[in-house]
């Protein structure tokens, strides 16, 4: 388990992180979202000891000593690799450095699976950046760490590599890693996290298990989709603040429930569906950053 307790770090004047606190579990995948410049890479950098908080502290499985190197995997923002040599060269130079048993096999495999086998001898300032991306993140998992950290994990990766990308993080996630990434693309982070947390600024916006971060802000949006189009024009949807979007009709609920209004309109039109619409991460995140309620 990681704990971030209260970890700060100023810039002149500049507050890059305030006060921040996170849990990240073992076997879950936590998401650290937020736009950019948010403060995602400074509270990364101080998790992986590049850089030291101001104040706070940061516990791996209850103690402020940092696990050893071969413990952690980490991906960072910008690419580190060495650009001169070849693929190979650079998995076997990082796999020695850690000690992995059976490397060859395991670079392979990794290899293969991101359809990167055919460039074992092709120097990295050769690949594209996706496949420098895809390479970043096999040397990460190479050694099989116990946390993962991942800064942007799916910057420069197609569709089809992304997927693979997120089957290996849920492969992880069952063998009860420790795996935290940053990210602005909350879209992604919807389809794979256990748990996220969102800043602005600095500062905690809100946190838990997406779930329930989602649950709590339940939407009072309603998407009503009538049988026939010309019942979009029906009196009784002038009652409300409402919105015209592809064959539906929106309708925000101020003065009536839910189920009070689902029971009028079945009593009115026929209707093809109706439905909560219910507010991804980005919504959410939006709305509690502008301070509004819906």
């Amino acid at each position: 388990m990681i704990e971030i307790q209260g970890i700060s770090k100023q810039y002149e004047s500049i507050r890059a992180v305030d006060s921040l606190s996170i849990d990240v579990k073992p076997g879950k995948i936590c998401g650290f979202l937020g736009p950019n410049g948010a403060g995602k890479t400074t509270a990364i950098r101080m998790l992986m000891n590049i850089i030291m908080p101001d104040s706070g502290s940061i516990q791996f499985n209850g103690s402020t000593i940092r696990p050893e190197s071969s413990r952690i995997g980490y991906l960072p923002e910008e690419r580190g690799l060495y650009q001169k040599i070849s693929v190979n060269e650079t998995l076997q130079y990082f796999a020695h450095l850690r000690n992995v048993n059976d490397a060859n096999q395991k670079i392979k495999t990794n290899l293969d699976r991101f359809d990167l086998g055919a460039r074992l001898n092709t120097k990295v300032n050769e690949l594209s950046k996706g496949n420098q991306q895809k390479l970043q993140f096999i040397n990460t998992i190479l050694h099989d760490p116990e946390y993962v950290v991942l800064d942007e994990p799916f910057s420069g990766l197609d569709p089809v590599n992304q997927l693979i990308l997120k089957e290996i993080l849920e492969e992880m996630r069952t063998q009860g890693k420790t795996i935290i990434f940053s990210s602005h693309q909350m879209d992604q982070v919807e389809k794979i996290c256990d748990d996220v947390a969102l800043i602005n600024q600095g500062k905690l916006v809100t946190s838990g298990s997406l779930q329930d971060v989602l649950s709590a802000h339940d939407s009072k949006i309603l998407e009503v989709t009538p049988a026939q189009a010309a019942d979009l024009d029906h009196a009784y949807f002038s009652e409300f603040e409402s919105e015209l979007r592809n064959g539906s009709i929106f309708l925000k609920l101020h003065k009536k429930s839910k189920k009070e209004v689902i029971h009028e309109l079945n009593e009115l039109i026929d209707l093809k569906s109706i439905r909560v619409a219910k507010p991804g991460l980005e919504a959410i995140f939006i709305k509690l950053v502008q301070g509004t309620s819906k």
